[in-house]
């Protein structure tokens, strides 16, 4: 574990610890947040401790970390010891523990860090704990002097050892904090605090310039999830572990098929921003600039006419149509404040506690207005009041308060966003005119969308004779994330055989990988009534 030590701590090196043993020298010492070194006859122990101003806080923060602690599992920590305790006006939650498998530093790697398998396999294990951590309604702190890094059967762990209260943005913060701390542990330079010191935006190296022993797709995933500039960032951890998971099954190509490798020829989307990045779709994004955009760029045309600025739109459609990516890019459009409401993260096991966390969101959305809120899913956030009963009644107070915000929203200057798959399932109040005034349906992509999700899919893999146009043809009612896949599974084709892609893998992915999108599937979606497109 590495020393970070930023105030001066709570205990110097010699002072008895719990009266069982005795702190060797401080390891981690920021905020409230303490660990040291505790030494006993056979082995090196780690002691916890926290700084509370209240009684009532350190009984809080003991419940939840001995929870924590045990939710890891005995076979990567035993708790021996545990109190509060008063000194010097705090009150102190201590614990002690031992981590049963070999604790790694960065130092221990010397020169050669982490490398290409102990960096991936870094990453899988920390979504893993963030998700864990979440479903018990709490946010691990990860960073290089919180998290111990362990060894086990040659796999490298990350353990966070201090958790908080789920905050509003928990899955971007724990996105960020992880590529973060790979990035360290792979390079061995913590950039962001050197930034954080001088103040200057500095653009971060690709980590495998420091480290030959990691290939450019990991850096490149490390880079998507601290750029805030990335229209395509990453922001959640099931984005995270698919993307993870996506890189890992496609091998890097031969020598000799690199060297015969032929680019497709596609417009640079790094220079592009807002709806330009969405491919295709030219109806669908001319909508959003004359319904939308214009409306609240230039609100006094419109209201010489009597026509409001608009409160919000609802975009719906068949799953994988890229209606979350085209909402978080016309928020780029409109270059505002920007929130994500994730409805997980509103879930509360206490009554009211929902309430207040929408109150809030609204509230700071208002405070940095012009904003946009965005709520993906949100039949989870707001279904049916009508199809609500029994222990689900209580979700009627959340539908309620939403509505009651959605009200003010446009006198507010806040507008909202809202993407979902079954708008069948949405309370009816939340869809009228009004509050969510358009209804936007987001088809499949058509086939000027198809031919440039294939170029952006196939874009610097090893490529023979090609016809974009015939295999878009063929992928006509697939769904973005099908053609994502089919680029996939003709690449894994070629590289069994170790030739170029070709037509004739295309083909034969798309034989073996029919449409997500079954006819019924897009006859609901037709039938549903909608206001806009």
């Amino acid at each position: 574990m590495n020393t970070y030590i930023e105030r001066r701590p709570t205990f110097p090196m010699g002072t008895p610890y719990l009266g069982l043993w005795i702190i060797h020298h401080p390891l981690f010492c920021t905020g409230n947040y303490e660990v040291y070194s505790v030494q006993d006859d056979s082995k090196t122990l780690f002691g916890i401790v926290i700084r509370c101003r209240t009684q009532e806080e350190a009984s809080q923060q003991k419940e939840q970390h001995l929870t924590w602690w045990q939710l890891q599992g005995k076979n990567k920590i035993n708790i021996l010891a545990n109190d509060i305790r008063v000194q010097d006006g705090w009150y102190l939650f201590l614990a002690c523990i031992v981590i049963l498998h070999k604790i790694i530093s960065f130092e221990d790697f010397k020169i050669s860090s982490l490398n290409q398998v102990q960096a991936e396999s870094l990453i899988s294990n920390l979504i893993t704990v963030c998700k864990l951590a979440h479903t018990h309604g709490i946010n691990p702190v990860i960073n290089i002097g919180t998290t111990l890094l362990v060894e086990q059967n040659n796999v490298i762990d990350g353990i966070p050892l201090f958790v908080k209260t789920l905050t509003l943005s928990v899955e971007k913060e724990c996105v960020k904090s992880i590529a973060e701390l790979v990035y360290f542990f792979t390079t061995g330079i913590d950039i962001f605090r050197l930034i954080s010191e001088s103040g200057k935006k500095t653009a971060i190296p690709p980590a495998n310039r420091w480290n030959k022993n990691i290939n450019q797709w990991l850096s490149l995933l490390l880079s998507s999830c601290f750029d805030f500039k990335d229209p395509q960032r990453i922001i959640s951890l099931n984005d995270l572990q698919m993307r993870l998971t996506s890189g890992q099954d496609v091998a890097q190509p031969t020598e000799e098929i690199q060297q015969n490798q032929k680019p497709l020829k596609h417009s640079d989307s790094k220079n592009l921003k807002g709806l330009a990045k969405v491919a295709g779709m030219s109806a669908l994004k001319e909508l959003l600039i004359e319904e939308v955009i214009r409306p609240i760029r230039d609100p006094e045309p419109y209201k010489k006419y009597g026509l409001t600025i608009p409160n919000g739109i609802l975009l719906y459609g068949p799953p994988g149509c890229g209606k979350t990516f085209i909402a978080r890019q016309l928020a780029e459009e409109l270059d505002f404040y920007f929130i994500e409401l994730i409805p997980s993260e509103i879930a509360s096991s206490y009554i009211h506690r929902s309430v207040l966390k929408i109150r809030d969101i609204f509230a700071a959305a208002e405070q940095h207005a012009p904003s946009i809120v965005f709520i993906d899913e949100c039949e989870a956030l707001v279904p049916a009041r009508s199809a609500l009963g029994g222990e689900q009644q209580y979700k009627s107070e959340e539908v309620n308060e939403f509505l009651v915000h959605l009200d003010e929203c446009a006198s507010k200057n806040i507008f909202v966003i809202a993407a979902t798959n079954e708008p069948d399932k949405i309370d009816e109040a939340i869809k009228r005119t009004g509050r969510l005034d358009k209804m936007i349906y987001v088809e499949p992509p058509d086939s000027e969308a198809r031919i440039q999700l294939l170029e952006m899919y196939l874009s610097g893999r090893p490529l023979g004779k090609v016809d974009i146009g015939n295999i878009a043809s063929l992928l006509e009612g697939y769904s973005c994330s099908d053609i994502r896949n089919i680029a996939n599974e003709s690449a894994r084709l070629a590289f069994r055989e170790e030739k170029a892609i070709d037509n004739n893998y295309l083909e034969k992915a798309i034989d073996r990988n029919p449409s997500s999108l079954s006819p019924d599937i897009l006859l609901k979606y037709k039938k549903f009534q909608q206001r806009g497109i």
